[in-house]
């Protein structure tokens, strides 16, 4: 009698991969700087207004300090030469050349600390935390004063858009108001301009 069997081979078994949406991990990353309970609407307002210029002055300044790192890179592939365009205006300015390019770079690498002291501020900001006024007042008038006194004021009053005078402005005057308007809050007041808020629904 033949001893014949069957070899069964083991069914391939398919590896079933789920496409990873990036949405929960931004949820729980969002969770983790600004916690999970929503502030008022007047709250929320100041945050997102000051956020936005948030975002303009820390690019502003990360593409700045990267086009001053790399001139030299710029210039073997665009023929930019950043090195002079700077050099020029720092000597309009009443600098050596070579000492405003550093110059520069310096303010937009302090500048990015700067940012993400106020980014600080802004989460704070957030979570109703009374300090947070200190991280943005005091991360904006280090910004300027770098500026002003480290450069030059005639370089902060020419080469300082509108935009940035005007939203250096805004960004003080509403932490600074929303401030006063917490300390009111925590005395028993409204937080609002306008009497109670109603309260919202989540």
């Amino acid at each position: 009698m033949d001893n014949s069997y069957e070899e069964i081979e083991p069914s391939d078994k398919k590896k079933v991969t789920k496409f990873q949406s990036p949405i929960p991990t931004l949820v729980r990353l969002r969770n983790v700087l600004l916690g999970k309970t929503k502030p008022d609407i007047y709250t929320r307002v100041t945050f997102y207004i000051n956020l936005f210029i948030w975002i303009t002055f820390m690019l502003w300044n990360f593409i700045g300090y990267f086009a001053i790192a790399s001139r030299s890179l710029i210039f073997e592939m665009k023929k930019i030469s950043v090195e002079t365009i700077i050099q020029n205006r720092g000597i309009e300015l009443g600098f050596d050349g070579d000492d405003f390019v550093t110059r520069l770079a310096v303010v937009h690498g302090v500048g990015i600390l700067c940012w993400g002291v106020i980014f600080l501020g802004l989460v704070l900001l957030y979570r109703k935390r009374k300090q947070f006024v200190f991280f943005v007042v005091g991360g904006v008038i280090f910004y300027v004063g770098m500026n002003i006194f480290y450069l030059s004021f005639q370089f902060f009053r020419e080469d300082t858009t509108s935009y940035d005078k005007i939203a250096l402005l805004v960004m003080l005057a509403s932490c600074i108001i929303h401030a006063t308007l917490m300390s009111n809050e925590r005395r028993g007041g409204s937080i609002s301009f306008f009497g109670e808020a109603e309260d919202e629904e989540d």
